[in-house]
């Protein structure tokens, strides 16, 4: 398998953000990353510069951005109106043969830094016609965690000292995440950056709140193929929103370290399913194995519930059907989640299993 870094969620001169989509992918190839996704608010001028730039392949699709209910929309060539209710512009953004990822919908803290931008309605999760097309939800906003913990104490310390104001996913966010995929809603999980390396002024002078280069060294969504990434940059694109598609990445901190090439999978025998795979018990019991490559507490979860628990490595068999992902922790932090292996048991239809693919 072949294990490709990038980023998604980013802001450009565009929408908010202080950088070219030039500097983007500059930043982007510094940072160590092949792809980016740029998302800029209700604005698709970045996409007549997609294709591979210093070596990376930028996509462009949008935030759909009302005052609150933000959703990525990718795949698609036209803006969809933030003005419509979040159910009705997701249901536009399928309609239009593309997909989405439901952005930060776990906010709760206003500050001087930023609103609330909460997905209000977690009852809405999808398009109304779901027929087995997969939902996104960005688990892990980096920026969105920093500023949840910004107060008008701590902003120097937080602002010198990044890693302080960064938790990682709410729980309430993995309990959604694990619900819908249990349901049999086919729902990937990201790690977004939110990048826009704002330019603030301050007693000081012009302070830039964190560039691009350092976001981009943070999250990082690794999407995983049977195969090595195409140069033409129609196939590369379609293979890599493809892959986030049908749920065939991680994501990782990497302030606290990378894992470019994690192993985590079932086995059966010569047979291998990979996140985003859906196996069967009909030939026996499954066996997962997990290698970090470093120091690190593995959890592997079924179901919502943690089953087993290892450092570093780990190997465990499973006789029951359900929703398997693997999450890590470094030095008590949240470090890296996967997105599921399905398994179903003897005779049970695949709910969910169709993914489709972009044309």
């Amino acid at each position: 398998m072949y294990h490709y870094p990038g980023a998604i969620h980013m802001h450009t001169r565009f929408s908010d953000g202080s950088g070219s989509v030039e500097d983007l992918a500059c930043a982007a190839r510094d940072a160590g990353l092949r792809w980016i996704i740029i998302t800029d608010h209700d604005d698709l001028q970045a996409k007549r510069y997609e294709g591979w730039l210093h070596d990376v392949l930028v996509i462009a699709g949008h935030e759909i951005t009302p005052p609150r209910n933000h959703f990525l929309a990718l795949g698609i060539d036209r803006v969809i109106d933030n003005r419509l209710p979040p159910q009705e512009f997701i249901d536009q953004v399928y309609d239009a043969g593309g997909f989405g990822i439901i952005a930060h919908p776990d906010e709760r803290v206003k500050n001087s830094f930023k609103d609330v931008y909460r997905w209000d309605d977690w009852g809405i999760d999808g398009p109304r016609d779901r027929n087995g097309r997969t939902v996104g939800i960005e688990l892990w906003n980096l920026m969105s965690d920093w500023g949840e913990h910004l107060t008008r104490r701590n902003k120097e310390v937080i602002y010198f000292f990044p890693r302080l104001g960064i938790s990682g996913p709410t729980a309430e966010t993995l309990a959604w995440w694990d619900r819908l995929n249990m349901a049999g809603k086919r729902t990937f999980g990201i790690g977004g950056v939110d990048a826009h390396a704002f330019v603030r002024k301050t007693l000081w002078g012009r302070v830039e709140v964190f560039s691009y280069r350092w976001m981009f060294g943070t999250l990082t969504n690794y999407v995983v193929l049977p195969d090595r990434l195409p140069l033409d940059v129609a196939e590369a694109t379609r293979t890599i929103l493809n892959a986030l598609a049908a749920g065939c990445s991680y994501f990782v901190n990497r302030l606290d370290g990378d894992c470019p090439a994690l192993t985590f999978y079932a086995a059966r025998g010569a047979a291998y399913w990979h996140p985003g795979d859906t196996a069967d018990l009909r030939d026996g019991p499954l066996t997962f194995m997990v290698d970090v490559g470093c120091d690190a507490q593995v959890h592997l979860i079924h179901d919502g519930r943690i089953l087993a628990r290892g450092a570093r490595l780990l190997r465990h068999s499973v006789m029951l059907p359900g929703v398997y992902r693997m999450e890590a922790y470094r030095r008590g932090m949240p470090w890296l989640y996967t997105n599921p292996v399905y398994v179903v048991g003897v005779g049970r239809e695949v709910r969910g299993e169709r993914v489709p693919t972009m044309a």
